[in-house]
């Protein structure tokens, strides 16, 4: 079943989001406008297609992101940046202020790494989802359900372009003449998607504009 229609119930019952009730740590997710996402939500049958953590300092709110390089955008930008200003947001309901505060400081380590046009877990760039597995995984709390490439939905063409463009890079395919001969290695390359992040039932939707309020 497509995770977006498996997550619709969750997003029925949340309230609207409210900026301003957002917390340390908080996970946020929205459709980003980028051809890459297009690619994203077709392989994950999900329009969550970008996520970063909520960060509160005596500045102003921001999320830190994955985007090359890692930074810290203000949250109000963050949110207006995706398509039609949507987001959804997620919270651990287990962790206290401390640990929250120790996600967020996890994530900021990570501020300068460039991004990891590959997807591939371990190396020195990284992406928005591993972004948010790394910084949960500092405080002993694992998020999402990491999926080997081939699993994925891959006949959409927008996936195909992105993997034709990109899979001479990938450090699966060193020494390979085709996509084809490094098909195998690379379709069991580990992914994260921000939806697979949206569906771990660790995490409750604290809320969404991605659905109609009644009036």
């Amino acid at each position: 079943m497509c995770v977006w229609l498996a997550l619709l119930t969750g997003l029925l019952a949340a309230p609207e989001l409210d900026p301003a009730a957002l917390l340390d740590g908080d996970i946020l997710l929205h459709t980003s406008r980028s051809a890459q996402a297009v690619a994203v939500a077709s392989a994950s049958g999900s329009p969550f297609t970008h996520v970063g953590i909520v960060e509160r300092t005596g500045d102003g709110a921001f999320v830190v992101e994955a985007v090359g390089p890692t930074r810290r955008t203000p949250l109000a930008t963050w949110l207006a940046r995706g398509e039609g200003a949507k987001a959804t947001a997620l919270r651990h309901p287990g962790l206290d202020a401390a640990t929250r505060a120790a996600v967020v400081a996890a994530a900021a380590g990570h501020l300068g790494r460039p991004y990891d046009l590959s997807f591939t877990p371990g190396d020195d760039a990284i992406y928005c989802s591993e972004l948010v597995a790394l910084a949960y995984a500092a405080v002993d709390v694992a998020l999402g359900e990491w999926r080997p490439l081939g699993e994925l939905m891959l006949d959409d063409a927008a996936v195909k372009r992105l993997m034709a463009r990109r899979w001479r890079d990938h450090p699966a395919c060193r020494g390979a003449r085709s996509l084809a001969a490094c098909w195998p290695a690379l379709a069991a390359v580990p992914i994260l998607t921000p939806a697979s992040l949206a569906a771990d039932p660790r995490l409750r939707i604290v809320g969404t504009t991605y659905l109609p309020r009644p009036r």
